[in-house]
């Protein structure tokens, strides 16, 4: 475009045209250069801003979640609390000093982190402390504080990866094979495999190692083609604290249950045999001292059944019961026992008299050698196994 100049005026009053002159000048001289800033502008080669860009800019992104400088938003110093500084905003950055109230990091660390909201007071977001420690966090308008929980390191992993994996036990701590009351005990274990556990079976249950309910562990170090265990052991103790023993190997098979042996078991509890328990005129004998020899019976832990004190006065004969043993004290079969019998009237010979039990617990003295005094002295001490 071309600017066209307009004619000088003239006139006689040359002072006055001047002056119009110059300004008429200074108005070519600004449209000169508009016209040079418009030309400039037309010929740019550079895009200009289409709506669709301009669209994209207005709906961008006008609220900060960094400060102006790209690091934290927030920033929370040790006399305040994260919660309250953030609660109430929307997505940001934020760090919390050392030694900040309800900071899950170290006293000693620094703690930055990321907020997101998607409603009032309900927010989400992840944080990391300076020595290396991770967490998530969340809070909803009922909360009045942050939950935090914290993430597992590597370290953490390579931890839990060379633990032991397998469960002995179920998920609540009980134990991880419980033996119905019409089921084997063995059988139930067996089936389990290659594994370690814990077991329970009540009283009843067959193959159980005692009369009453048991618990304990078992271990298959190797199974068959159906993962039945081949080789192992089990460990069972009754509720009365007895403990049991078994072994499976594959080419025995069980090898039965064995009851270990305490220095508890050790003690004996002696069942005295008193009046009225003697029976036809039987007595305890008492000594030139005066010191009674009392009769009593007991059974040690492997079920072994002694019998020691003396009796005086009674019947002797086949049929002649001096006294009783309770149930549990009798013997597998009936046998017969030889003691020491009273020499008096026998010039200090030594005499004898032999004793039946029978498996009803019925104690007989049957015959004595001393004929002058048969029931004058008649003594125990027989030892025998019970059912």
């Amino acid at each position: 475009m071309e600017i066209k100049k307009p004619n000088s005026f003239e006139v006689s009053d040359k002072a006055h045209a001047d002056l119009f002159n110059d300004m008429v000048k200074v108005l070519l001289e600004n449209d000169q250069g508009l016209l040079e800033q418009l030309i400039g502008h037309i010929d740019d080669t550079k895009p200009h801003a289409s709506e669709e860009e301009k669209k994209k800019w207005n709906e961008s992104q006008l609220y900060k979640i960094t400060g102006d400088d790209g690091k934290h938003l927030i920033s929370v110093s040790a006399d305040k609390n994260i919660y309250d500084e953030i609660k109430d905003k929307g997505t940001c950055t934020f760090i919390a000093s050392p030694g900040v109230e309800d900071s899950p990091a170290p006293s000693n660390a620094y703690l930055r982190g990321i907020q997101t909201v998607g409603q009032n007071n309900i927010g989400t977001g992840f944080a990391v402390d300076t020595s290396g420690y991770a967490y998530y966090f969340f809070y909803n308008s009922t909360h009045v504080s942050i939950t935090w929980t914290q993430l597992p390191r590597t370290v953490d992993k390579d931890k839990w990866n060379g633990s032991q994996l397998i469960k002995i036990t179920n998920d609540t701590g009980g134990v991880r094979v419980s033996v119905g009351t019409t089921e084997s005990l063995l059988d139930k274990i067996t089936q389990a495999g290659k594994a370690f556990g814990t077991f329970y079976s009540p009283a009843g249950v067959q193959d159980n190692p005692s009369a009453l309910s048991a618990r304990g562990f078992y271990h298959f170090t190797s199974a068959d083609s159906n993962n039945m265990g081949t080789f192992g052991w089990v460990i069972a103790v009754d509720y009365r604290n007895n403990v049991f023993t078994n072994y499976l190997d594959l080419n025995l098979g069980w090898q039965g249950w064995r009851r270990l042996l305490s220095a508890a078991d050790e003690e004996v509890k002696w069942n005295k045999v008193e009046l009225p328990q003697l029976d036809n005129g039987w007595k305890i004998y008492n000594s030139v001292d005066g010191i009674p020899h009392t009769v009593q019976y007991s059974k040690d832990a492997l079920g072994v059944v002694e019998i020691i004190g003396s009796i005086t006065g009674g019947k002797v004969g086949f049929d002649s019961v001096a006294f009783t043993l309770k149930e549990g004290f009798r013997p597998i079969q009936s046998t017969h026992f030889i003691g020491v019998a009273s020499s008096i009237g026998k010039s200090s010979t030594p005499q004898i008299h032999r004793t039946s039990i029978g498996t009803d617990g019925k104690v007989c003295v049957q015959y004595c050698s001393n004929d002058l005094n048969p029931n004058e002295f008649i003594t125990f001490g027989f030892r025998f196994r019970t059912k």
